[in-house]
């Protein structure tokens, strides 16, 4: 909940006809709030009073900048407008519409321009993380950069492949609830080290390689997936084919050792 001086700061917070129950079924409808808007929307949930400013969110993401998610948000809005055949909010001075106004309120801070999800939103999100407690977990997309030459300039292009699983939220969360949301390897926990921010952040590593996934393939998420965090994906990936779980545990056993 937000406390009052918060409240009295909030400039924007025009009602729209959105009801608890709509915003349940547009989370669940991944044409309209993709899996990139859920994540975006989680890591707002999680934040104190509900609240993130595009640059916070932007450097969690480890994103260079936060145009894009000004972008994204207002393609998000434009699509659930459309889809539930309503009136978007107008802007307050001059014509046409505040996009972003769609899921959220506003208001400004010497910090930044504050994104609060709107009410019925937030209810929205509370209710389906009571019922289906890992639907909207968060998840940074796992990345492996693939540098197969050395002779690299600046600037020049590299090929970043993404793992069309991690978009696979059931799989994922079926293997994070298994194991935990903290490192299989060497035992880092978000949570533990950021707080609430870090909950249930946590990548997942494929132990089945992608070479041999077709489109027909069914993950198991116990026995094809486990979390690991974000260095010791890249460790694991440092070769090809990749190092098992065990070959990576050795590495950092044998380096307490020493």
């Amino acid at each position: 909940m937000l406390d009052e001086s918060i409240r009295e700061r909030i400039h924007w917070k025009d009602p729209i006809n959105i009801t608890k129950e709509q915003w349940m079924f547009l989370l669940e409808e991944k044409n309209i709030i993709t899996e990139q808007d859920i994540q975006l929307l989680k890591l707002i949930y999680a934040s104190d009073g509900c609240m993130a400013t595009a640059a916070q969110l932007a450097q969690i993401l480890r994103m260079p900048h936060h145009a894009s998610l000004n972008s994204q948000v207002g393609r998000l809005g434009k699509r659930i407008v459309k889809k539930l055949n309503i009136s978007a909010p107008q802007q307050k001075y001059g014509e046409g519409f505040n996009w972003w106004h769609v899921p959220f309120w506003g208001t400004g801070a010497k910090e930044g321009f504050y994104w609060i999800l709107r009410p019925e939103l937030q209810e929205a999100i509370r209710e389906i993380d009571e019922e289906e407690a890992l639907l909207l977990e968060i998840t940074i997309p796992e990345e492996i950069d693939f540098d197969g030459h050395e002779n690299l300039y600046e600037g020049a292009k590299k090929q970043v492949c993404v793992n069309s699983y991690e978009r696979n939220r059931g799989a994922r969360d079926r293997c994070v609830k298994y194991y935990g949301a903290r490192c299989i390897i060497c035992g880092f926990d978000f949570e533990k080290m950021y707080g609430e921010v870090g909950r249930n952040v946590i990548h997942v590593h494929h132990l089945k390689p992608l070479s041999e996934i077709g489109e027909t393939y069914t993950v198991d998420p116990i026995k094809d997936l486990r979390p690991v965090c974000p260095n010791c994906h890249v460790i694991i990936h440092k070769k090809n084919p990749a190092y098992s779980i065990d070959e990576v545990m050795a590495m950092i056993k044998n380096m307490r050792i020493e």
